[in-house]
């Protein structure tokens, strides 16, 4: 571990004598791979944000709105998207993107040898599967699809899909396979030393979508202030906390039990920032004791929410019974119900239930960046009052995610990442368990809530939807939600801006003061 250290402080010495006006920043793990949508995980989601932009983008509260698109329609039927493209865009080899370029991606995108992750949202069969993509004229690109989808969009916006970024043709070599990414972000490609660091370059003909003059997700203003990014790999966290401590590291995500350090540091500061992740109770409706939704309900009851989440996320998280993310345009007054904590409550409900003091097994995990273990330590205080025989079982992350995926588990505590359409967020729950073990909901009407939500495209039409899904929840407690996930950073004092937004480094409009 010394070795270790020493050598993660050498190279931060390095780095921060030959690229001072780069900001430098951590993180846990290598990219993956800088084709986007292609092969990756979040770090590489990370990267790739800052490269390509997509036609659409998502804003802070989760409206999808124009990025590289100057605007956009839908056709009466749903099924035809007309996107209007800004003329001053240009690709990081100088060449200005058209609407040839935007077929040229999409039909590339489309062919199953790209091997994209989203394909089978836009394939057939998808959630939004696209039929006809083609060039109305150099500025005008339509996209039809086979049947309406509201969360079309949505789906082209996300970070797995590579934010369905547009690179220029020049990013693949004449046999089709990919070179580097050629984008329109505002830094562009420059250098990848695996398992050292990627290195992006200030694109200096970057031009930012229409905005108010500050960020907002992923459009706003996004000019680049600094003269580079560094992405070092640094996987041990001492080392980071070491590097943000010395000013040679700019910024960082930190354990949440780094908070009171950092925030007494006068060379550090602190910066936290929720997002539309999810932490939670996921349990296994199919259980033996479990699929009675009166045991659920006692053991939602049976929690203080407020004071096990301040204890959980160390003082930074809001509870939240919701699948709702508290930041959505969808989060109204019927996402902040949920039932009361009332423990004679949940007495009479595993009376009624015919509870016997069966044992339930909370699978948690230690990972100091999530509250999975602390959030079971607290629930299980909170659960045994109401005379719930509450145990915990504590595994290793990969092993917990297989227990998960094989539906082998009554609870989990666990962490979901952000999506950003609730829609979205149902369907990592919801669904037919005998497909997909690892769905935690499979009640018919739920199903029926989540596929109407998928294709009514009308706001006011989608809330009452997720109202009535909300209510619906409640009632059968298939897990219980307990507050959205929130990022804890630390950076230097020299730092000025956001650096995160949704987990992610988000490095636009962001500069480190000499």
């Amino acid at each position: 571990m010394k070795k270790l250290l020493l050598a993660g402080t050498a190279v931060l010495a390095m780095t921060s004598i030959t690229n001072a006006r780069d900001i430098t920043i951590a993180q846990s793990s290598d990219l993956r791979s800088a084709n986007p949508g292609v092969n990756r995980d979040g770090n590489t989601d990370g990267v790739i944000l800052h490269i390509v932009e997509g036609l659409v983008g998502y804003n802070n509260s989760g409206e999808v709105k124009p990025l590289l698109a100057k605007s956009f329609e839908t056709s009466a039927d749903g099924l035809t998207y007309t996107f209007k493209l800004r003329t001053d865009v240009k690709f990081h080899n100088g060449k200005t993107m058209t609407a040839d370029d935007v077929v040229w991606n999409w039909t590339r995108y489309l062919k199953p040898e790209t091997k994209w992750t989203c394909l089978n949202d836009f394939a057939k069969g998808g959630a939004a599967p696209v039929k006809d993509v083609k060039a109305v004229d150099a500025s005008t690109v339509a996209i039809t699809l086979e049947k309406p989808s509201a969360v079309f969009l949505g789906l082209m916006s996300r970070p797995e899909c590579g934010y369905t970024g547009m690179i220029s043709p020049d990013s693949v070599s004449a046999d089709g396979s990919f070179v580097k990414p050629i984008g329109t972000g505002p830094f562009q490609w420059d250098e990848w030393k695996k398992g050292e660091y990627i290195h992006l370059k200030k694109f200096a003909d970057y031009v930012s979508p229409e905005n108010e003059g500050k960020p907002d997700g992923m459009v706003g203003s996004k000019r680049p202030l600094a003269d580079g990014i560094k992405f070092m790999v640094i996987p041990d966290a001492s080392t980071v906390k070491a590097g943000l401590e010395s000013g040679v590291l700019d910024t960082a995500e930190i354990s949440p039990d780094l908070i009171p350090e950092f925030k007494a540091s006068d060379k550090t500061q602190l910066i936290v920032s929720r997002n539309n992740g999810k932490n939670l109770f996921y349990i296994q409706t199919r259980d033996k004791v479990l699929s009675n939704p009166g045991v659920r309900r006692a053991m939602a009851m049976a929690l203080d929410l407020d004071e096990l989440v301040a204890a959980a996320s160390n003082g930074t998280g809001e509870a939240n019974g919701s699948m709702v993310s508290q930041d959505s345009v969808y989060f109204d007054e019927t996402q902040k119900t949920r039932l009361p904590y009332d423990i004679e409550a949940a007495k009479k409900e595993l009376a009624d239930a015919g509870y016997k003091g069966e044992p339930i097994s909370i699978i948690a995990n230690k990972r100091g960046n999530v509250p999975s273990f602390p959030a079971a330590v607290m629930a299980q205080a909170m659960m045994q009052q109401a005379g719930l025989n509450v145990q915990i079982e504590v595994l290793d992350y990969a092993t917990q995610v297989d227990r998960r995926r094989s539906g082998n588990y009554q609870v989990i505590s666990q962490s979901v990442a952000p999506r950003l359409d609730p829609a979205l967020m149902y369907s990592f729950y919801v669904g037919n368990k005998d497909k997909n073990a690892s769905l935690m909901w499979d009640d018919p009407k739920a199903v029926e809530l989540m596929n109407a939500a998928y294709a009514e495209a009308d706001q006011e039409k989608r809330q009452k939807i997720f109202d009535e899904f909300h209510e619906l929840m409640l009632k059968e407690m298939p897990g219980i939600f307990l507050y959205d996930m929130v990022d804890v950073w630390g950076a230097t004092k020299k730092l000025k801006g956001q650096p995160v937004w949704q987990s992610n480094a988000r490095l636009w409009e962001v500069s480190v003061e000499d």
